[in-house]
């Protein structure tokens, strides 16, 4: 019997860029006191995710040449960062609650390290070995939600609370009709990860925290991220979090970012957000010429049918088409509308 877990895995094994992250893990807290992970032990923890697959919750080593590894997402960290985010991820704790199997009512408090074990190499080259505890991976086997997370997107973000962020969304927003979620302020602050005793006041969690992770997720994700403080009082003790899917065009404008440098990121993010709050959004024109570093090249790239024709022969036959049909070349629909008739292309001979 395929479980939910391994199917789950198992269709997003030959994805390259799709990361997968348990429901179960991703709405843990983490306790007022304990450590909380860094941004490279995250990333380096959804690589090994990745790379167990479907064994994610089996009882077994999992190996990795360190070359791989490396060059997956981590291969900019020195070797002493990359040895201690292991490190950090032996020694960071995962609490599951479970009824007690004595006493009926009571709960049962079950802690372990995210890594049972790990094996490498002194010299930094050959395998890495390592094994899931016995707790987490009862949480992999017992989760029946799972994230879908962008292996680049993840890579790219460059604060914790940003990931943490985007990985508490990215659980949500494939949800059927909901938007939205209200989470207690103290709550907010833990699944951020936000270290006891520091941004104590709500001006804090909201410059240095929410909003710098707010505009970093809808920077490089895939959905739109928004936030509105609730009060009780004069007091902010709630926080509703909000979410929608991008459309076409943000979506292969968020493409383009992660497929370009990450010099200047910083500075275009910001001029995006300018931008947005400042001047009207221009409606999309098809061009005249060709369309290959456009964001209707990646919409080409995304639609036709595999092996893709020329993108410049299929935009001029969709010109042709769009003319003849009275179909606009301009405004909110002429991506959807292309979109379409990159559908119905025939594969390149």
């Amino acid at each position: 019997m395929v479980t939910p877990t391994k199917q789950a895995l198992a269709d997003r094994a030959d994805r390259p860029d799709e990361l997968v992250a348990s429901g179960r893990q991703i709405d843990m807290v983490f306790r007022p006191g304990q450590r909380v992970l860094s941004l490279r032990a995250s990333k380096l923890w959804h690589l090994l995710v990745k790379e167990a697959g479907a064994d994610l919750a089996a009882a077994k080593d999992h190996r990795m040449a360190l070359a791989d590894l490396y060059g997956s997402g981590i291969g900019h960290m020195t070797l002493a960062e990359r040895i201690d985010a292991l490190r950090e991820l032996q020694t960071t704790l995962i609490e599951v609650r479970v009824p007690s199997p004595k006493v009926k009512g009571r709960t049962r408090v079950i802690s372990e390290a995210m890594l049972a074990r790990v094996e490498r190499d002194e010299d930094d080259r050959g395998d890495l070995v390592w094994r899931f505890g016995e707790t987490l991976r009862r949480v992999f086997a017992d989760s029946e939600h799972w994230a879908v997370l962008s292996k680049r997107a993840v890579m790219a973000f460059e604060s914790r609370y940003s990931l943490r962020l985007y990985e508490l969304l990215a659980l949500r927003s494939g949800l059927d009709r909901k938007t939205a979620e209200i989470f207690p302020l103290e709550d907010l602050r833990s699944r951020l990860g936000i270290p006891v005793g520091k941004l104590v006041r709500w001006q804090d969690v909201k410059a240095q925290a929410l909003e710098p992770a707010i505009a970093e997720v809808n920077h490089l994700a895939g959905f739109h991220a928004s936030y509105e403080p609730i009060k009780r009082g004069r007091a902010i003790t709630s926080v509703r979090l909000s979410w929608e899917i991008k459309s076409g065009a943000a979506r292969a404008a968020t493409k383009r970012e992660l497929d370009g440098s990450k010099v200047g990121r910083k500075a275009r993010r910001e001029n995006v957000v300018e931008r947005i709050d400042e001047t009207p959004i221009v409606p999309f024109e098809f061009p005249d010429g060709s369309i290959r570093y456009s964001a209707f090249a990646e919409i080409a790239r995304a639609t036709l049918p595999p092996p893709a024709r020329d993108l410049d022969a299929v935009a001029h036959d969709f010109r042709r088409w769009a003319k003849a049909g009275g179909k606009p070349l301009s405004g909110p629909k002429v991506i959807e509308i292309f979109a379409g008739f990159c559908k119905t292309q025939k594969a390149a001979s």
